[in-house]
């Protein structure tokens, strides 16, 4: 549970009577690998935050995986349309290891913000790292081949490339699995030239 106090330190200032409430808002949850804490059409009535493992989110489009994101320890996640507004989520969240969680369920963060107003920062600064996450993947999306996605990904995530299977990165990259293959191998031949 210190992970948890240690990053939100890093987010907001908070004082000790501040971090106690929020301390006692948090739910542990463990789950194993291939599970899910959502599926589409439930509502998201939670955050989490992951102090083991990893997660990925992602959109079924007819009948086929699309992955939005990864996330790993010291990682905070929700969906934020389904919590914000209760809306049922089209989102899926499955653990891609076994995970051990801290779960903020939205009427507990309701009533400690109304308490305690220096939470409403923490959840503008959530806000703001989902758009700027969501905004530079939709430029690599749209701006970059699938051989630069694919560069730049490793790059700036190499966490995920070490932990992921090479079906969900493809499904994250928007290519099919043989063809993320074939980019991985022209790749290691033309550093070896």
């Amino acid at each position: 549970m210190q992970s948890v106090i240690t990053d939100l330190s890093r987010l907001i200032d908070c004082n000790e009577n501040e971090s106690i409430a929020f301390k006692n808002i948090l739910r542990l949850k463990t789950i194993k690998k291939n599970e899910h804490l959502l599926v589409e059409g439930d509502f998201c009535n939670f955050g989490l935050f992951i102090a083991e493992g990893c997660i990925r989110y992602y959109y079924l489009v007819d009948g086929v995986e699309s992955t939005g994101n990864f996330f790993f320890e010291n990682d905070w996640y929700a969906d934020f349309e389904s919590f914000l507004y209760s809306k049922p989520s089209l989102q899926n969240i499955e653990a891609l290891e076994d995970c051990v969680l801290y779960l903020v369920y939205k009427n507990d963060f309701e009533k400690l913000v109304s308490e305690y107003p220096v939470f409403n920062s923490f959840l503008r600064i959530m806000m703001e790292r989902t758009i700027k996450g969501l905004t530079g993947r939709n430029m690599a999306m749209s701006l970059l081949s699938h051989e630069e996605r694919y560069l730049r990904f490793v790059k700036y995530c190499p966490k995920v490339v070490e932990r992921v299977s090479l079906k969900h990165i493809a499904s994250y990259l928007g290519v099919k699995p043989e063809s993320l293959s074939r980019i991985r191998t022209r790749i290691t031949l033309n550093s070896k030239s």
